[in-house]
């Protein structure tokens, strides 16, 4: 009987402790991301720092792809130039508040390093409405690439920054990234 129990005992000890040893301890990094800080939190295990890749890329403005057969995160960070064209051609980054603009997106891509299947533009008003600019498919697979938007006409009737962003889709994930933004403000 006091093998039993000491059994009984020791069985429950070793269990108590394996389970206090797997539960998970509160994090202990906090992630500044552009001095915001984000909502996951890093770890630091034996020394290593871990930080969460889903949300680092969505602010590094990069495509990623988890290779689910290869057991590997793959990230890529193509290198996106945006400038905004009025209807004569020429470079602004302003706009006067209620008065209607016709303008283009010229987009320029170079070190894309995996294939994209689309492309889109959409435009976000100080309140976070958004609109779509332009979209396409992209045919050639290049690691480099221009491409000019449709003329796109607006008011800018909420006054404050509109918010310009290039998307890309890449064609293993085929999901949707934010690889580059640009900001209009309004006078």
């Amino acid at each position: 009987m006091k093998k039993r129990v000491l059994a009984a005992l020791c069985v429950t000890m070793i269990s108590g402790g394996t389970m206090l040893y797997a539960a998970p301890g509160k994090p202990d990094i906090a992630v500044y991301l552009n001095n915001v800080l984000q909502k996951q939190a890093g770890l630091s295990v034996d020394g290593e720092t871990y930080l969460p890749a889903q949300q680092l890329v969505g602010g590094l403005q990069a495509l990623m792809f988890w290779d689910e057969s290869a057991k590997a995160v793959r990230v890529y960070k193509p290198n996106v130039n945006i400038a905004l064209l009025d209807d004569q051609g020429k470079i602004f980054g302003k706009v006067r508040s209620g008065v209607s603009n016709k303008f283009s997106v010229l987009v320029q891509v170079d070190s894309l390093k995996t294939d994209i299947s689309d492309l889109k533009i959409i435009i976000s008003d100080p309140e976070g409405k958004t609109e779509n600019i332009d979209a396409a498919s992209v045919k050639d697979k290049k690691d480099s690439f221009w491409f000019k938007s449709a003329e796109f006409s607006s008011t800018f009737s909420a006054k404050g920054n509109y918010k310009i962003q290039v998307y890309l889709k890449d064609t293993t994930s085929k999901e949707w990234a934010v690889v580059s933004e640009i900001q209009i403000s309004t006078i």
